[in-house]
């Protein structure tokens, strides 16, 4: 039976591999914003549960909250997964990512002061 349900669940999901990274990241995404929304109203952040209960409509300001959260949390969570797709970890191996980042080996993180030439002669007006 455990079969069955895991190909309904592949079935729905789309076949190109990209877009459904996309499609896990944002339901993930989702599921975190759902958890941060419940975690406000749980913990009644900035008075706001009380607010909303007061309102007339109390329905509105959670859809618009959540709609603000799902957007904002689903696209960093989609976002982070995009960015690490050819880092393979912190030894360089992947296409991208860490190779380019490396510095090089002769770099000891001494700072060294470079002469800059200065024309003493010349004068800058700085009230334009």
């Amino acid at each position: 039976m455990t079969t069955s349900i895991k190909a309904l669940v592949r079935l729905k999901l789309p076949k190109d591999p990209l877009f459904r990274l996309l499609a896990v990241n944002g339901l993930a995404g989702m599921a975190i914003a759902g958890l941060v929304l419940g975690g406000i109203f749980l913990g009644n952040i900035g008075n706001l549960r009380v607010l909303v209960m007061s309102a007339e409509d109390p329905v509105l300001p959670v859809i618009m909250l959540a709609f603000g959260l799902f957007i904002t949390l689903g696209s960093v969570v989609m976002g982070s997964a995009i960015m690490l797709l050819g880092d393979n970890g912190r030894n360089g191996n992947g296409r991208g990512g860490a190779a380019r980042r490396r510095l090089p080996v002769f770099f000891t993180g001494q700072l060294k002061p470079v002469p800059v030439p200065a024309k003493a002669g010349c004068r800058h007006d700085l009230r334009r």
